[in-house]
């Protein structure tokens, strides 16, 4: 039995349809198997649908098993014909081809098959990558192996197997990320709003209790404003204006006798004099009343506080010298 294929180096992509046919298997097609879960189906679901991948592995491969060796290179060619080179899985050519060498090791026909369907089924493994069905491409690069297994072709898919397994997980960690960033940006949202009725209802009873307070308050005096202030003037002592020469105390000339007395008064605002005493002396109360009379004489300008005429205490020592 010799098997027809197109070669890899004709210029087509397409199986040659020229290869001989034959009957086709009696065993019944083994539907495909199911594609991997979407990562948003429960555990429950995902489950069941690996059990049922596993379950028509197993059935598929009891299926080849139970095929005669005709029966295969015919179902191997009509697979072929129909470009099911990988998939599905348990009815593609080349595990009707790989089945045929369990059978028989050194079936020629079918090792020149699998060599030469090897390019025709690469495009499929890549269709299953690129569209992130994991473990179909898996299975593809697992036949491909068997065909040709120092090809440099599987080391390119398992390449971008796994380069498209890292992208989807980081494409699936980024919208993780973007849940979780949308979460805490309500989160943060709702709580601003909270605070925010928080603090207006709490303004509102504060404005309410200042009003009530207000109107149960007394109301408060006017504020008289104070008269302005009085521009700054002159500060300054009580200053004698025209002082008088005391008399000399006869007694203390006929005694030529010389002294001094200190006498204390007040100047008042007007100018007067009052409340003149001596304090010190000397002879004691020799010269006390002339010197007491020659102040009284006296003329005094009061002193000035800020401008303001006001009373003051002063001092005078009046000396008496006889002969001076």
């Amino acid at each position: 039995m010799v098997l027809l294929l197109a070669g890899c180096g004709q210029g087509s992509n397409t199986p040659s349809s020229s290869a001989p046919t034959s009957a086709k298997p009696v065993a019944p097609a083994v539907p495909s198997a199911p594609a991997s879960a979407p990562a948003q189906l429960p555990v429950a679901a995902a489950s069941a649908a690996q059990a049922q991948a596993q379950q028509a592995a197993v059935a598929a491969k009891a299926k080849l098993q139970s095929m005669s060796v005709p029966d295969l290179l015919a179902a191997a060619r009509d697979a072929y014909s129909q470009h099911r080179l990988v998939t599905p899985a348990g009815d593609n050519a080349m595990e009707y081809y790989e089945a045929v060498l369990a059978k028989e090791p050194n079936n020629q026909v079918a090792k020149d098959a699998l060599r030469e369907a090897f390019p025709f089924g690469v495009p499929d493994v890549e269709k299953a990558i690129a569209q992130n069905n994991f473990d179909e491409a898996g299975r593809g690069i697992d036949l491909l192996t068997k065909a040709d297994p120092t090809n440099y072709t599987l080391t390119l898919l398992r390449s971008k197997l796994d380069a498209q397994k890292k992208l989807q997980a980081r494409q699936q960690q980024e919208a993780q990320l973007k849940v979780q960033k949308a979460a805490e940006l309500a989160a943060a949202q709702q709580a601003a709003a909270v605070k925010a009725a928080a603090e207006k209802e709490a303004a509102a009873k504060l404005a309410a209790q200042q009003a009530a307070a207000a109107k149960a308050a007394p109301p408060k005096p006017a504020v008289v404003a104070a008269p302005p202030p009085k521009p700054a003037g002159e500060t300054r002592a009580a200053k004698v204006v025209t002082p008088a020469a005391p008399e000399y105390p006869l007694q203390a000339a006929r005694n030529q006798t010389s002294g001094y007395a200190v006498v204390e008064f007040t100047v008042s605002a007007s100018g007067a004099v009052e409340n003149a005493h001596v304090v010190d002396s000397s002879p004691r109360r020799m010269f006390d009343s002339a010197a007491i009379q020659a102040v009284r004489r006296s003329k005094f300008e009061p002193a000035l506080d800020n401008g303001e005429p006001v009373s003051s205490v002063l001092q005078r020592r009046i000396d008496f010298k006889f002969g001076g």
